[in-house]
């Protein structure tokens, strides 16, 4: 039976929030950040037009700080096929799709699948994988599917074949899908760390930081609070779908609307509305915030974010304990974790001391309301 109750769909998230709370300390606000990611239904590519898909989520920090953890006991909390790679240098697109095997002796054929072919793929220190060993994921985030080579057993030749990603169950009558990847990086500075490509961070719904704890909660990373506990089962993905049906019902206000769409405007340079549109278009923003990007800036938001955005805004809402309509405080809540990781610096910003986050806040600040 489908679960209909908000309120009970709150106390399962809240409970699954509570297993990584167990053994990793002082970082509540991205775990509860990775739960708000299990519920949000992003518009995605399907095969006859949009569909509703999972978010995926990437978590950049220093190692130590429980990044792994993190994803490690979330996914204990739920019941789903998991797959898991630990990034390398030398890792090929196979290590992931999997690939189809042949008997030398008895010619036999064997599809071999790879981790890919999973419910949550964790993908552990993704950028110490080249671009090449990470192209399939650009398919997966993107359409939900997999694409193999497998002999055609009429013809002998190798074709192209699709897979889905991926069945909640091996219920023939279940058809529902859940694909989640949570990939975990090294800041670029480290070695042996490769760069992600800006398509492949755009298919990212949110972008997470743990830090350091503070120092409360730093005294209670000890064996003795961790050790002989375990990680409760709470629920599982039909669940999971379930709590993501009622966050779709769940609309943005007019001035919510409009604020998002002011963000997304306000992050992007006045000369590429000259490319563009071969105009500038009109900015609700102060002065200091069209300089400061167009001086810090190289790309803004593409389109794509106004979905991401959007999922993020309705399932925030959701949390807090909405059922309804979605404000620009929600929109306000999300805007980091969604926009810092697809916005392009200028070489400049560098010298100058500007991040991505520092661009981010400011068009916060300085975006008029509605």
């Amino acid at each position: 039976m489908s679960l209909k109750d908000a309120d009970e769909a709150r106390w399962i998230l809240k409970e699954i929030e509570k297993q990584p709370n167990e053994f990793v300390f002082g970082v509540k606000e991205v775990i509860s950040q990775c739960v708000l990611a299990l519920i949000t239904p992003v518009a995605r590519d399907g095969k006859f037009g949009k569909e509703y898909a999972q978010a995926h989520v990437y978590i950049l920090d220093l190692p130590g700080r429980g990044k792994t953890a993190i994803i490690n006991y979330l996914c204990a909390a739920i019941t789903a096929k998991l797959g898991r790679v630990d990034g390398r240098s030398d890792m090929l697109p196979f290590d992931l799709t999997g690939y189809e095997h042949v008997d030398r002796v008895t010619g036999k054929r064997t599809l071999l699948k790879g981790p890919l072919h999973s419910n949550i793929f964790f993908f552990d220190e993704i950028n110490r994988t080249p671009s090449k060993g990470q192209s399939p994921m650009l398919g997966a985030m993107e359409g939900g599917h997999v694409i193999m080579n497998v002999t055609d057993l009429e013809t002998g030749r190798l074709e192209d074949t699709k897979f889905t990603l991926y069945p909640i169950s091996d219920n023939p009558g279940e058809k529902r899908m859940f694909f989640m990847c949570l990939a975990t990086a090294n800041p670029i500075e480290f070695e042996g760390v490769h760069p992600l490509s800006e398509a492949q961070k755009e298919r990212f719904t949110y972008s997470l930081k743990p830090g350091l704890p503070d120092r409360e909660s730093e005294m209670k990373i000890r064996p003795w609070n961790v050790a002989n506990k375990k990680v409760k089962v709470v629920t599982d993905l039909a669940t999971i779908l379930d709590i993501q049906d009622m966050v779709k019902k769940i609309i943005l206000s007019k001035q919510a609307d409009e604020y998002l769409m002011r963000l997304i405007d306000n992050s992007r340079l006045q000369s590429e509305d000259l490319k563009e549109y071969g105009e500038v278009r009109p900015r609700k923003a102060t002065p200091e915030l069209l300089r400061f990007v167009n001086r810090y800036v190289a790309s803004g938001c593409s389109p794509r974010r106004n979905f991401h955005m959007v999922a993020a805004a309705q399932a925030f809402a959701f949390m807090r304990g909405e059922n309804e309509v979605a404000t620009v405080d929600d929109v306000k809540a999300i805007a980091h974790i969604t926009m810092d990781h697809v916005i392009l610096l200028q070489p400049r910003s560098e010298g100058d001391r500007v991040t991505t986050k520092t661009v981010v806040q400011k068009i916060i600040d300085e975006t008029t309301l509605p």
